[in-house]
């Protein structure tokens, strides 16, 4: 089961804080993505955009990335 959007566990994942190892390429594209994008604009504003995007593309895929999700709390 996804973990609620407003989960602390989001944040972490975004800020690069809590490793998500995965063997799918687009999946570690997000997470570097979401890492870089922290770092450059640790902004409450831009923590709440990547969280709603990593959110909604594992709302989205959630068959796909059952192993992955299992991994997130």
């Amino acid at each position: 089961m996804i973990p609620d959007i407003h989960h602390p566990v989001w944040t972490q994942i975004v800020s690069g804080k809590k490793p998500l190892p995965s063997t799918r390429a687009t999946l570690n594209l997000l997470i570097q993505s979401n890492k870089m994008s922290y770092q450059r604009d640790p902004s409450p504003a831009n923590v709440d955009e990547l969280v709603a995007k990593t959110h909604k593309f594992f709302t989205q895929y959630e068959a796909l990335f059952a192993a992955e999700i299992a991994k997130i709390l």
